[in-house]
């Protein structure tokens, strides 16, 4: 049996038969993730939860979509040297295939990773989805950062492990899940206005630890406050996010969010909402390599005339290069600088000498290296 796990959106355009709880697959590769990309033409994503080695093939026609799904996978293998015995092994297992939702948000964002620079790639040289999926495994990917690196290297060491179908220990799962059951948020009275949020701010999981204190509005939106954190530590805003208190998600409403109740959307949401003096705020970035930071609410602060907020008024160290695969991968790199100045992050008023820093639209310059 093979189980194709797929986003909402996909298997909203595909009527197929269900896995039920205790369906498994059994192949040598395990379970594949799937998507929908809206291309054109229209094209189904897929990617293997084991090796993350992705397959590119055409939606059309949905109705025959799990048909199509092994012969596609084969093709695709054979292009990487696999040999006839192994895929025809594959492809009398998967001879049942099931649908199911996706229950692996690691995956689901490499899933994501391909999908947007598969697009690029797709786009500028016209090559057949084929071929693209074997330029694509070549990719380097946050969660194999510790191993092989990429899918296709992933695939050879499977292949050559010949071991049971299992997730490699090196792929980095997303700590933590929703807890549905726990108590609903406290929300907190909105503070007067003019008052100023001290947040610390502290990436988790890494040592030496990193960490910025900076100056908000109380009223800012979660969406502002996700900005400020970009900016302060250095990201590059490149990939999805959410922000947890008291086991409400606050986020960009994901329609491939299967696993957990769908995220508020935090643009609605003040940060004086849910929080004060002395609360805590998880802040996830990056859901493929799981960069959770903690936020406690340090002070409150009167705003005063010529007080310039957002502003990252302290800090230690430089945040890890983007994409290095986790915290898990941090182990050889440095991340050891100077603390940081204390300038304005955006929106200074006018006539403040803080100097700005914008969010980087270009990958800085960090001694952080890996």
């Amino acid at each position: 049996m093979l189980v194709v796990r797929g986003t909402k959106k996909l298997r909203d355009r595909v009527r197929a038969a269900s896995a039920g709880d205790g369906d498994v697959s059994t192949t040598l590769l395990g379970d594949w993730f799937a998507t929908g990309l809206f291309w054109k033409p229209q094209v189904a994503l897929l990617v293997n939860e084991r090796t993350l080695l992705p397959v590119y093939m055409p939606l059309a026609p949905a109705a025959t979509l799990l048909d199509r799904v092994p012969p596609a996978i084969a093709t695709v293998l054979r292009l990487h040297g696999v040999d006839d015995t192994t895929v025809a092994s594959e492809l009398a297992a998967m001879g049942d295939t099931r649908m199911a939702p996706t229950n692996n948000r690691s995956v689901v964002g490499v899933m994501n990773e391909f999908a947007f620079h598969g697009e690029g790639v797709f786009e500028a040289s016209r090559i057949d989805l084929e071929q693209l999926s074997l330029r694509m495994s070549q990719m380097i990917v946050g969660p194999l950062m510790k191993g092989t690196g990429s899918p296709d290297r992933e695939l050879a060491a499977v292949l050559a492990a010949s071991g049971p179908a299992q997730l490699p220990s090196n792929v980095i799962l997303f700590p933590g899940s929703y807890r549905p059951d726990s108590a609903p948020v406290t929300v907190s009275e909105p503070p007067p206005e003019g008052i100023i949020f001290q947040l610390k701010i502290t990436l988790e999981n890494v040592k030496p630890l990193v960490w910025r204190r900076v100056l908000v509005d109380a009223g800012s939106y979660l969406s502002d406050v996700h900005e400020v954190i970009q900016a302060a530590f250095g990201w590059w805003n490149h990939h999805l996010y959410d922000f947890e208190v008291d086991a409400k998600r606050y986020g960009v409403s994901d329609p491939n969010d299967d696993w957990s109740t769908p995220a508020i959307d935090e643009g609605f949401i003040r940060l004086d909402s849910i929080a004060t003096v002395g609360s805590t705020i998880d802040y996830m970035y990056d859901f493929g390599d799981g960069w959770n930071h903690k936020i406690i609410v340090e002070k409150l602060l009167p705003a005063t005339s010529g007080t310039s907020v957002p502003a990252c008024v302290g800090g230690r160290r430089a945040c890890p290069p983007e994409d290095c695969g986790g915290p898990g991968a941090t182990r050889n790199c440095s991340t050891s600088s100077p603390t940081p100045p204390t300038p304005s992050i955006k929106n200074a008023p006018s006539g403040s000498t803080a100097r700005s820093i914008p969010t980087p639209s270009t990958p800085p310059t960090s001694p952080a290296t890996c």
